[in-house]
């Protein structure tokens, strides 16, 4: 389903220059449509997870999959301006549901199967959206309908979701709390939501380095690399393709090692794969330097989200209802990343704009690692009266008892 998700996004986000043609707009304006997806996940997204622990992550995963589908189908087709912001606003909401909805889903499976399972659905969005940015840039090239591309692929979706449906499971009826209920006197609702917006904070400092790497690559690849128009799109791929791979190893690795070694791994080649693209003006050392910055960054959202679900459980509350908080944070990343380097490259250039993503990137690991020392090494572990501390060599644990 996630595979689906990032199929229909990519799409989307390749289809940008068809919009702006279509309809004749300055770049300032086409700047719209992306805040309308945008907004349209972090206004509904505490509704969202209300919903889904109501409904159940295994049916709002289908029916939220089935909505972002219809809603993906007619954006080319729509006539007027204002009614395609309406229904891209609409389509971010169901993005967005479906993304809370499978990862609650997988939090679930993690809980009953005992294994790391999130990486791997991580990775499939990655690997969704590499495969839709290369239909949608094939597609486009051709002389075939612009809009019979989002057609086919929502039709593709619906049917997966219809297969994959049987397989979803939903959690017991008495799973978790509904609405803003507290979660208990021993974990009192306001240190709970605190330290799920601190994963949030976190998470949003990963995805403004993820949002900014994807939508500036190219443009760093043919003004700063200065690498010829065959190399300009490598930068982006090697990228996205360092992100899948990642991602699906990722699982291993937290079955493995301890997330703060997992963490800490991932933050020097963060930091190592940007430093490699800032000093090198070779299209080839750049394109390399994407590569391993892609492998840095793979594992911070997955771990960030799967805690952000065993915090949940930890307390009582139901995965979506915890996912919700920190994901509505994260999520302004995506759109602030790439809006903060614009106006920042205006003034010193974009290969120095890019050393804030140093700085995002340090921030990120280092606040990971401090939050696990204030909470013994496991931050979804709450310490209280009624719960022991847990060590902090202890490893983390591949299932919830």
């Amino acid at each position: 389903m996630l595979f689906c998700n990032g199929l229909l996004y990519a799409t989307w986000g390749v289809s940008m220059p068809v919009i702006k043609d279509t309809f004749s707009l300055s770049e300032g304006t086409l700047s719209l449509a992306m805040v309308a997806v945008a907004m349209g996940g972090i206004v509904t997204m505490a509704a969202a997870g209300r919903w889904i622990a109501r409904t159940g992550s295994g049916r709002s995963s289908r029916y939220s999959g089935l909505l972002m589908a219809l809603a993906a189908a007619p954006v080319l087709l729509v006539p007027d301006y204002p009614v395609l912001l309406a229904l891209l606003f609409a389509y971010g909401t169901m993005t967005a549901a479906n993304d809370v909805a499978a990862n609650a889903q997988v939090a679930y499976l993690e809980k009953i199967s005992g294994r790391s399972l999130i990486g791997s659905v991580h990775g499939s969005f990655s690997a969704g959206g590499l495969v839709g940015a290369l239909i949608a840039s094939v597609w486009l090239a051709s002389s075939w309908p612009s809009a019979a591309n989002f057609l086919w692929l929502a039709g593709t979706t619906v049917l997966v979701i219809a297969c994959a449906s049987r397989y979803l499971k939903n959690e017991p009826s008495d799973h978790g709390l509904i609405d803003d209920a507290p979660s208990s006197t021993a974990f009192p609702d306001a240190v709970v939501r605190k330290r799920l917006k601190l994963f949030g904070v976190i998470a949003f400092a990963a995805l403004v380095v993820e949002g900014a790497f994807y939508d500036w690559s190219a443009v760093y690849m043919r003004e700063v690399a200065l690498a010829p128009a065959s190399w300009v799109g490598a930068g982006y791929a090697a990228f996205a393709v360092a992100m899948a791979l990642g991602r699906l190893g990722g699982d291993w690795l937290r079955d493995h090692y301890h997330h703060q070694i997992v963490i800490a791994g991932s933050g020097i080649a963060g930091v190592t794969g940007l430093g490699v693209v800032l000093a090198n003006h070779s299209p080839l050392m750049v394109v390399i330097g994407f590569l391993i910055t892609g492998f840095g960054l793979a594992n911070f959202i997955p771990v960030l989200f799967s805690a952000a679900s065993k915090l949940s459980a930890h307390v009582g509350w139901p995965a979506s209802q915890g996912l919700a908080i920190t994901t509505r944070i994260a999520y302004v990343g995506l759109l602030v990343g790439p809006l903060l380097i614009g106006p920042i490259a205006e003034l010193v250039g974009l290969r120095l704009s890019l050393l804030s993503l140093l700085l995002a990137i340090v921030t990120m690991t280092i606040g990971w690692l401090l939050l696990s020392r204030t909470s013994s090494g496991t931050p979804w572990h709450i310490a209280s009266d009624h719960s022991p501390r847990v060590p902090a060599r202890t490893r983390e644990p591949t299932s919830t008892p």
